[in-house]
């Protein structure tokens, strides 16, 4: 790793660090922002922009991340299993023709016909194991994928921007995609404590298999200070975990990790100027 990197990713730490301890609008960033903001921009100053770029959209849910992307021209491939998510996503194929295909499926560690998805009574919770919070409505009967394997039956050739948010089985499709064959720029996952499967242990065994794989990773940390087992959203952002060695380890800590290229300057640079501009 360079020492520009290593510079850069001190720099945000620090920043990050400061800003979160004076209080402010940088608590109030959240998943959606980082992704209309912080990733949107970066793609948009990149030298080469040559072709159309591409987004996986694993656990699209409405579809408020891929439209981000469509709306600069992009194409998307969305995976949602949740039936009253498709309704709502059946928008996009027909508001962008021939830019998005929406695939009615989980996608996960392995190939399975038929795997049981649990319906949650609170929209977004759905996935392929309980969520902690909310609770089952109906055990569905979906399709799963491998990533590695159906994305090539698909013709896919290219992905720029591989988001994944799945609801607790996050780090098991960010395993079973082929980063050799088709390496995205940018990776966003979600991860949560609270989930049995995403343990401190899990994420931390993720982040060095990336970073194998030569991807340094920015995790936001969030806390809700109970309010989730309350059935209250609230929550804000607590630390931005940038310099490789500091990793959320709070019982409750959840959030999202952003992976980028171990070469990539660009991500840092334009978070340092997330932060700024937050603090200001």
């Amino acid at each position: 790793m360079s020492a520009v990197i290593d510079n850069l990713r001190a720099q945000v730490q620090q920043q990050a660090d400061t800003a979160l301890t004076r209080g402010g609008r940088l608590a109030g960033l959240t998943d959606q922002h980082v992704a209309d903001t912080l990733i949107r921009d970066y793609f948009h100053t990149l030298p080469d922009r040559s072709g159309t770029p591409h987004l996986i959209d694993v656990g699209a849910a409405y579809g408020s991340v891929a439209e981000v992307f469509l709306q600069d021209g992009w194409t998307a491939d969305m995976f949602e299993p949740d039936p009253a998510c498709q309704r709502v996503l059946a928008r996009l194929p027909t508001t962008y023709p021939g830019k998005c295909r929406l695939f009615p499926m989980a996608a996960g560690a392995r190939n399975i016909d038929s795997a049981a998805f649990h319906l949650n009574t609170i929209p977004g919770l759905s996935g392929l194991t309980t969520s902690p919070f909310g609770a089952d409505r109906d055990v569905l009967s979906v399709r799963c994928v491998r990533l590695a394997d159906f994305l090539p039956t698909q013709h896919v050739q290219r992905v720029d921007f591989l988001k994944i948010d799945t609801e607790g089985t996050d780090f098991h499709v960010l395993q079973a995609y082929d980063l050799q064959r088709l390496p995205p720029r940018l990776i966003f996952i979600e991860y949560s404590f609270y989930f049995a499967g995403q343990t401190p242990a899990d994420l931390l065994g993720t982040i060095d298999a990336m970073t194998q794989q030569g991807y340094n990773a920015l995790v936001f940390d969030y806390d809700d200070g109970g309010n989730f087992r309350r059935g209250d959203w609230t929550h804000r952002l607590v630390a931005v975990h940038a310099d490789g060695v500091r990793r959320p380890d709070r019982p409750n800590s959840f959030g999202n990790v952003l992976f980028y290229r171990n070469d990539d300057e660009r991500i840092l640079r334009g978070l340092l100027e997330l932060i700024q501009a937050l603090n200001g």
